[in-house]
């Protein structure tokens, strides 16, 4: 969410933060925000850190009434289940600043909107820095209250948290899971800034004893996160603060779902050796076509669940030389996503800073976009879907895409999304289902033995879902212009 990107800058903390000579990297406002930049299911080395005190509770699961919320993985690895093990299909929004911009009247009306309009989790920073869009560098509310007393993250100011677990309880009740950021690289060094390991283990466990009574919370760390060490395996300081601050989260006996962002423009969580065993869910970021990213997260062992967490936002434009970011533009991030195995994604816009006017933006034509295309797959056993063996899947194998599907990116190198026309496709390992995504007019060839007999094909208008016969096939050709005037098509098997 760098708007506009910047290039990495390093920067010395005050002598009295431990945490020296990191780098510091751009914030959204292309200003610097921080050090650093904006647990594997345990299968590799265990994480000490992780392992709760022995007076340790366990955060809790909610009510029967609770609506669904996002709570641990699936035992195949491969999604996100709520508290009662049905599969959880993240549709997320991403205000970043909503604790420190919004008073808790306007914190309220955001939340409502989001949960009429189907979203159901919200990323946010728990605390403020200018460049995550609050009003100030010292975490301070729009309306002056600070998170902690004189500056000393073992001491949580009241009145601050207070307000946080309130929003956080109207998150519950609207059936939001708020995917929340103990500790950011924005606001390392400025609103937080610790003594130390211990006191970021210390506001970790703090910090999760304010939410244990709400079972709508998921941990991030991170975010436009770049971690300034010559040793990745060991971490630098920053990554070592921000895991005993996890390992804090755990002491408490909180052992919700966990994960990390990393730097633009792209990025998996497990690309970094020191937090790839450490984190449950691989956060997918990405400004290019979003399959690539997603792809290549899935393929990572042991399996975890791929969000794909942020890519181009409506309003901005990362990459200035191409297209601005339209509605096509954000229904492929989606569909590229889901057909290439995420489980769910987040949403962005401009408005991630709640810049005046927010109000009368929160029915964009972004917000069209994507619900359209998230609720098409959530009609399919999306959880069951495994990306088929194309050239862009890292294991290959047979392909249910036989002909026409374009030429896949195959590695990080920069292009827009409106410039990639590949094909992307997932099925259900019975063939009772399938998704392709067309993303430009063509001609497609499928290889239908490996589907059921008997599975009727519908192309599905991604942009508005409109249904039109698609044929029996093999041979399915795009039924024009979309709703949109674009050419995408999504064409269903079922």
């Amino acid at each position: 969410m760098t708007r506009p990107r910047a290039a990495v800058v390093l920067l010395a903390l005050a002598a009295v933060v431990v945490l020296v000579g990191l780098g510091v990297t751009a914030g959204r406002d292309g200003e610097p925000a921080g050090p650093g930049g904006r647990g594997e299911r345990p299968a590799a080395a265990p994480v000490r850190s992780q392992e709760p005190s022995p007076d340790a509770a366990p955060a809790a699961r909610g009510s029967p009434d609770d609506p669904p919320f996002a709570t641990a993985v699936s035992p195949d690895g491969r999604y996100l289940v709520d508290q009662r093990g049905e599969p959880f299909l993240v549709r997320g929004d991403s205000p970043w600043s909503l604790l420190t911009d919004l008073t808790p009247d306007e914190q309220r009306h955001y939340l409502q909107t989001r949960a009429g309009q189907g979203f159901n989790a919200v990323l946010t920073a728990l605390l403020g820095a200018v460049a995550n869009g609050a009003p100030s560098d010292d975490g301070a509310t729009v309306d002056g209250l600070h998170p902690f007393v004189d500056g000393d993250v073992t001491r949580l100011d009241d009145a601050y948290w207070d307000r946080v677990v309130v929003t956080a309880e109207t998150a519950r009740r609207l059936g939001l899971t708020l995917f929340l950021y103990p500790v950011d690289g924005w606001s390392v060094g400025k609103a937080f800034s610790p003594g130390g390991p211990d006191d970021c283990r210390a506001y970790g466990r703090a910090v999760a004893e304010r939410f244990a009574g709400l079972p709508n919370v998921v941990w991030v760390m991170g975010g436009d996160y770049f971690p300034q060490t010559d040793d990745p395996a060991a971490g630098s300081d920053v990554d070592r603060c921000m895991d005993a601050a996890l390992g804090g989260i755990r002491d408490a006996g909180d052992r919700r779902p966990f994960s990390v962002q990393l730097g633009y423009d792209v990025s998996r969580s497990t690309d970094n050796p020191f937090w790839a065993p450490r984190v449950d869910w691989v956060f997918a970021y990405s400004y290019y076509p979003t399959y690539r990213a997603v792809l290549d997260a899935r393929a990572t062992a042991p399996a975890r669940p791929v969000v794909f967490g942020e890519g181009n936002y409506e309003g901005e434009n990362n990459q200035a030389e191409t297209a601005p970011t339209t509605p096509e533009t954000l229904r492929r991030q989606v569909l590229w996503a889901m057909t290439s195995g995420a489980a769910g994604d987040f949403f962005g816009t401009d408005d991630w800073e709640l810049l005046p006017g927010w109000q009368d933006r929160l029915g964009s034509p972004g917000v069209r976009a994507v619900t359209v295309a998230r609720d098409v797959l959530a009609g399919l056993r999306w959880w069951e879907l495994v990306p088929d063996g194309g050239p862009a899947t890292v294991d290959g194998g047979r392909a249910l895409v036989e002909s026409g599907r374009g030429r896949p990116v195959l590695d990080d190198a920069p292009g827009d999304v409106l410039d990639d026309d590949y094909v992307t496709a997932a099925a259900t390992p019975d063939g009772a289902q399938a998704a392709v995504y067309v993303p430009t007019a063509r001609t497609v060839r499928l290889d239908l033995g490996l589907l059921r007999p008997g599975v009727v094909a519908t192309w599905v208008d991604p942009s508005s879902g409109a249904r039109h016969a698609a044929g029996p096939g093999p041979d399915f050709t795009t039924p024009g212009r979309n709703a949109d005037g674009a050419s995408d098509w999504l064409l269903v098997l079922r």
